[in-house]
């Protein structure tokens, strides 16, 4: 840390102008922070990057959107895809609703460690200016699809925990959270068990980004034993038997 002069007081205007420097800096600089989320797909650039003519690139993409959303399309299959398949494995293996559950989310922790760019596409800051088309959308509900299937199945077997003893209420703002969600990809589940799937997306993909971006290695000694500890766990709290 700078030390201040011994012949320059707090209330120095030298010291006031030495402060506003400072403001206007960093100020600056989480403008430029900012500006590494611009993501610059000019296929022209793309194409010369690739050792391929910008025609040729014109004929294969329309323009930026149209590269941009194909690799959206591409992250969110490939995760999807890693993650349907991880529990049919489980599956053919004799795991249950639980272990299907776990091999789901390791699915997609694989996935999203192999290929680090395309998680942090789809699961980091929204590219600006970039509207996603429904095909997109469709791509994304996947891997959420796969995990409602299995409470899906409790709930036919009888096996869903849709309140639990003890739970307190939603609150008003927590109940029209999770109607929303019941009038669409969770319609038929438990509003409790709505309520706590959203709890569990959004752990899944915080667990998954935290890894991604390099902040595991100094809270989890074996990040994987950490991460299904906490799929499963997350799996019974979302109502599925152990």
């Amino acid at each position: 840390m700078t030390s201040v002069p011994d012949d320059l007081s707090p209330s120095d205007p030298q010291n006031e102008n030495r402060d506003a420097s400072v403001r206007r800096m960093k100020a600056e600089a989480v403008r430029r922070l900012a500006d590494r989320q611009f993501v610059d797909l000019d296929t022209r650039a793309v194409a010369l990057g690739a050792g391929l003519e910008p025609a040729e690139a014109q004929r294969l993409f329309q323009d930026e959107e149209a590269l941009l959303t194909a690799l959206i399309l591409d992250a969110y299959h490939g995760m999807g895809e890693s993650a349907e398949n991880a529990a049919e494995a489980a599956g053919a293996a004799g795991a249950g609703l639980l272990g299907r559950w776990t091999a789901i989310w390791q699915g997609v922790r694989s996935w999203a460690l192999a290929n680090p760019e395309e998680y942090v596409l789809i699961w980091g800051r929204p590219v600006p200016g970039y509207s996603a088309p429904p095909e997109t959308m469709a791509a994304g509900a996947r891997t959420v699809l796969a995990l409602i299937g299995l409470l899906r199945e409790a709930q036919k077997d009888g096996a869903l925990m849709g309140g639990r003893p003890g739970e307190p209420p939603l609150s008003e703002g927590m109940a029209r959270n999770a109607e929303a969600l019941a009038a669409g990809l969770l319609e038929g589940l438990p509003l409790p068990v709505v309520a706590r799937m959203l709890v569990v997306w959004t752990q899944l993909h915080g667990m998954v980004g935290f890894e991604v971006n390099g902040h595991i290695a100094g809270v989890a000694a074996d990040p994987a034993a950490f991460f299904d500890h906490a799929a499963a766990a997350m799996g019974e709290f979302a109502g599925l038997p152990r």
